[in-house]
């Protein structure tokens, strides 16, 4: 359980608004925080900015953290988050400086060798550490505190602290082995434990006490941005953990079940390693996504369940929900619109290519393993890359090659760019329907730079019942002497209201559609439709950050049987635009053909 005395204090500070009392906690948390600062950024005078800001976030969330709340894994997180947002708007010459500085910290180490090799990727290796097992190793080796101490504050007994300490150095040593430091957890513990806190400078406490309380003394120009940097990224993790939406990723359809635009606004997490590729991401570190219907899905560490002898437990999502029909019908009735959420869940994964990761700049190939049982509608892994404000470089859903019915461990792959700044890629294994899937691992590897990609720049399918559509080049209808684009509903069984499909493309480079941008824009191609039960149609969209920035006019709906003719859509592209949309729908069922070489868009004003 956390410590009495620091919530006693807390609370203090809260109702009563006592400075001795946030006085009091900035001296005894004030050089975990800057000594956790200083690894990160290597310089005193970027670490005492960033422990001002700490203890600025601090005030400002006091009255939010609660009784349950373990100050020091609050303060160091908090400080890991606000020096990575540090690092981010920093230049190369305070990298030489950290590398400088960080050398000099290094040769005046007590356990010298050991140490050196630690401390530039420990805080990484913290990075990768559950919220759990994090705070275990602060208040074990951070703060020096007994396993009986670790057990009382984490809620454990000594001996369950005692398994979980070494459990996280076991952790941290496998990471540091990939690094190429070869070290015994004994070593590392004491590594540690003798050398993560420095001591701070005298007039720290005194200053950030003052800044936070803004007692006649004001924080530089750079260090109220930095604060408000970091209170974005905490809010996104509680908004991640709280709410439970659905996500529009391509307007036109497409969803992850999580929170609302939860993979777009997702902060730029701290830096995980690095430059060892292929990077493999560790089952346990795919998360249930909190929006997750518990009734209805579980999701779990299977431990029946491994790919091969040396594979750790299998990643498994299950629909409890019995099926009542053979296809997608349990599906796609679940449905409230075309992007509902509806009867799915997904796990995920963010892997962040932090300033000097090798991956920037390159195309890569992400691979991994799914095995299926009774899967009536489909499952797929998503994957998108965007940076720490949300813009999006690059999205693949799967939909083109979704996952079925019953079958043996297969690998999947995906192929994409990464563009030349820092950026996130996240991962999300996803059930839409009954059945069940396990996962197993997930990696990240440079890929030739004439490889193929498979995301959605290239023009592909949107469907929530991918496999109750077809989308073929047609051989015998023919417009103009030349093959056409059929989109056609393929099931057995009849289609739902909410049944669906998209086939088109989403420019992120704004080289390809600069020309557009201030314009109306005008989208024609020639087509015919054959029994549409529903509506078909041309979609023509401007959008940033996935929200739709302007609306289409001019589109008419196509129903039932229609001859060849040409349909057009007007649409104004807003300066502001980050992704440029065109395709092609067809709700219901029918068939929907498009000559796609007669499709032009073109500046009308």
């Amino acid at each position: 359980m956390p410590n009495p005395n620091d919530i006693a204090l807390l609370k203090q500070y809260v109702d009563e608004n006592s400075e001795a009392a946030f006085g009091e906690l900035v001296t005894r948390y004030v050089n975990l925080v800057y000594s956790a600062a200083i690894r990160k950024v290597g310089n005193d005078y970027a670490a005492q900015e960033i422990s001002q800001a700490v203890f600025i976030i601090f005030a400002r969330k006091a009255k939010s953290l609660g009784a349950k709340v373990i100050l020091p894994g609050w303060f160091y997180q908090t400080t890991r988050l606000t020096a990575a947002n540090y690092l981010r708007t920093e230049t190369r010459r305070q990298k030489r400086e950290q590398e400088a500085y960080m050398q000099t910290i290094l040769n005046e180490s007590q356990s010298g060798e050991s140490w050196s090799q630690v401390a530039p990727l420990l805080e990484d290796a913290m990075g990768r550490l559950g919220e759990c097992d994090r705070n275990a190793l602060v208040l074990r080796f951070f703060e020096n505190k007994s396993l009986h101490e670790v057990g009382v504050a984490i809620g454990s007994s000594e001996d369950a602290a005692k398994a979980r300490v070494s459990r996280a150095l076991k952790k941290l040593q496998k990471f540091f082995s990939k690094q190429g430091v070869d070290s015994t957890t004994a070593t590392i513990a004491g590594a540690i434990s003798a050398n993560s806190i420095q001591t701070a400078p005298a007039i720290l406490a005194k200053a950030v006490t003052a800044v936070a309380l803004a007692q006649g003394v004001t924080a530089s120009g750079s260090t109220l941005p930095l604060v408000k940097a970091t209170l974005i990224a905490m809010k996104t993790k509680t908004v991640v953990a709280t709410i439970a939406t659905a996500v529009v990723i391509l307007g036109i359809g497409g969803y992850f079940v999580g929170s609302s635009f939860f993979f777009r606004s997702a902060p730029s997490a701290p830096a995980i390693p690095s430059d060892t590729v292929p990077i493999k991401l560790a089952n346990d570190s795919l998360k249930n996504v909190p929006s997750n219907d518990t009734n209805n899905f579980l999701f779990e560490m299977d431990t029946n369940t491994q790919r091969t002898a040396d594979s750790g437990p299998a990643v498994h999502l299950k629909c409890l929900v019995a099926p009542t029909s053979t296809g997608s019908a349990d599906f796609v009735k679940s449905l409230t619109n075309i992007v509902a959420k509806g009867l799915a869940a997904s796990s995920f994964v963010r892997y962040h290519a932090g300033t000097n990761s090798s991956l920037l700049g390159k195309r890569i190939r992400i691979t991994g393993w799914i095995k299926a049982r009774d899967v009536r509608n489909w499952a797929g892994v998503a994957m998108i890359v965007q940076n720490g404000n949300g813009r999006e470089f690059a999205y693949d859903g799967m939909f083109d090659r979704p996952i079925h019915g019953t079958a043996d461990w297969q690998e999947f792959e995906i192929v994409t760019d990464v563009p030349n700044e820092p950026c996130n890629i996240l991962l999300v294994p996803t059930l839409y329907g009954t059945g069940e899937i396990w996962c197993d691992d997930f990696q990240i590897d440079v890929a030739p730079s004439d490889a193929p990609t498979t995301d959605c720049r290239n023009w592909t399918v949107w469907c929530q019942d991918p496999l109750d559509y077809s989308e073929t080049t047609d051989f015998d209808v023919k417009h103009n002497g030349h093959p056409t684009l059929c989109l056609a509903y393929v099931s057995p069984e009849a289609p739902q209201p909410f049944s669906f499909v998209w086939w088109g493309q989403i420019t992120f480079d704004p080289e390809k559609y600069k020309k557009y941008l201030g314009h109306t824009v005008r989208m024609t191609v020639w087509a015919k439709s054959e029994n549409i039960s529903a509506r078909a149609g041309l979609d023509l969209q401007p959008k940033k950050g996935g929200e739709q920035l302007a609306k289409s006019t001019g589109a008419p709906q196509i129903r039932g049987t229609t001859d060849w003719r040409q349909y057009s859509t007007v649409c104004v592209i807003p300066e502001n635009t980050e992704e440029f949309q065109t395709g092609f729908f067809m709700h219901g069922s029918g068939k929907f053909w498009i000559d796609t070489e007669s499709l032009k868009l073109e500046i009308v004003k």
